[in-house]
């Protein structure tokens, strides 16, 4: 049950019990779930805690909101896989494209920083100059696949606007007059912060697929250093190795 002392927030101990009584069977596919009114009052929290909660369940997939009608327990259905070629350089959006889902780029935030020392190297910048930093969601209907978190140099992008990034960034950077020639990318599985899994809607034991990416523009300069969480249930990466 709900333990208001404990240091796991009360939201994930909320998703957790009825995350259980999903995989107990006490609620089965097509389930109603109790009403957000009802919860807090079984459970004497806040609405915005029993909102939380089921929105966490929302993005993992498993129940659905249905307009005027409520929440459900979603039907289980075979994970969504995309295959990402490393040897490519694919935008998400355009390996996603394969799998005739609607996708949706959802921006969380985006604002001017001073470029640190250390970013700045990376881009060919002086420390201090200003960059985009922005964060966003890629979602396949309401799944979220993608989290990331990019700098981009503003000299080049100075009228860069959230109606950009909810659209297409890179078609945004060609009708700017430049062509991205390439990436670098380190990947790693790690278990992710807070911050991570609950954009991505995954349990505190689930690893991420977590990359740093420097991108170049055709004309040879660095243009944008971004940290992408790829929800490894929906990816497989491959890789095309030629025997020399």
């Amino acid at each position: 049950m709900i333990d208001k002392h404990s240091t796991v927030p009360v939201y994930l101990q909320l998703e957790a019990f009825l995350t259980a009584q999903i995989q107990s069977g006490a609620l089965k596919p097509g389930d109603a779930l109790p009403s957000e009114m009802a919860l807090c009052q079984q459970f004497g929290i806040a609405r915005m805690t029993a909102r939380k909660a089921v929105d966490y369940l929302v993005r993992q997939g498993k129940v659905e909101r249905r307009r005027g009608q409520g929440t459900f327990v979603a039907e289980e259905k075979a994970p969504l896989r995309i295959a990402l070629p490393l040897d490519r350089h694919l935008t998400s959006s355009e390996a996603i494209t394969a799998l005739n889902e609607p996708v949706v780029n959802r921006l969380i935030c985006l604002e001017r920083q001073a470029a640190s020392r250390e970013l700045a190297g990376q881009l060919g910048i002086r420390a201090g100059d200003e960059v985009w930093f922005m964060e966003r969601l890629r979602l396949v209907g309401e799944v979220p696949f993608v989290f990331e978190q990019s700098w981009m140099v503003c000299d080049l992008f100075p009228d860069l606007s959230a109606a950009d990034l909810n659209a297409s960034k890179y078609a945004y950077i060609s009708r700017k007059g430049f062509h991205v020639a390439r990436s670098e990318k380190q990947i790693r599985a790690e278990l992710p912060a807070q911050r991570v899994r609950d954009m991505l809607g995954i349990k505190r034991e689930e690893p991420v697929l977590h990359a740093t990416s420097l991108a170049w523009l055709s004309a040879g300069r660095p243009f944008e250093v971004s940290e992408i969480y790829y929800n490894q249930q929906h990816y497989v990466f491959t890789i095309t190795a030629e025997r020399p």
